[in-house]
């Protein structure tokens, strides 16, 4: 399904703009510039920021950077993380993750990450951090 609004985004001004609103979450990266809706893009960094604050711990690092024709955005926590077997189950709507510490939430904010992704062409995936917590990549 191609999104309805069809803009040039730039990926890393709408991640620094939405990871501005959070103290400890520090983004870097390059400029990216996708064909999309703008407010879904939004509502798709938001969720993500949303959801790695009320689960996991700063500091966050967001970090955009060009893959030729696509943009990847990377959200990376140093919370307890999620279990392996956990990674794709999280997308699916009304799902949360078990043994992280989730106790609140609706579980519908990584589903809709997935879905907006989806919209725009691209993909969502969950990937183990570097010790602790997790990276949170999208791919338009």
């Amino acid at each position: 399904m191609e999104p309805e609004i069809r803009e040039e985004v730039d990926l890393l001004a709408l991640a620094a703009e939405e990871c501005a609103r959070y103290d400890g979450c520090r983004v870097e990266g390059e400029s990216a510039a996708v064909a999309g809706d703008p407010q879904l893009l939004r509502r798709m960094i938001r969720n993500l920021l949303d959801n790695v604050m009320r689960h996991d711990q700063p500091p966050v690092a967001v970090a955009v950077h060009r893959l030729q024709r696509r943009a990847e955005l990377r959200i990376t926590d140093h919370g307890p993380g999620i279990p392996v077997s956990e990674h794709e189950k999280v997308f699916e709507p009304f799902r949360r993750a078990k043994g992280a510490g989730v106790t609140r939430g609706s579980g519908l904010g990584l589903a809709l990450v997935r879905r907006i992704a989806r919209h725009h062409g691209g993909e969502a995936r969950i990937e183990p951090g570097a010790g602790s917590g997790l990276t949170v990549v999208v791919v338009i």
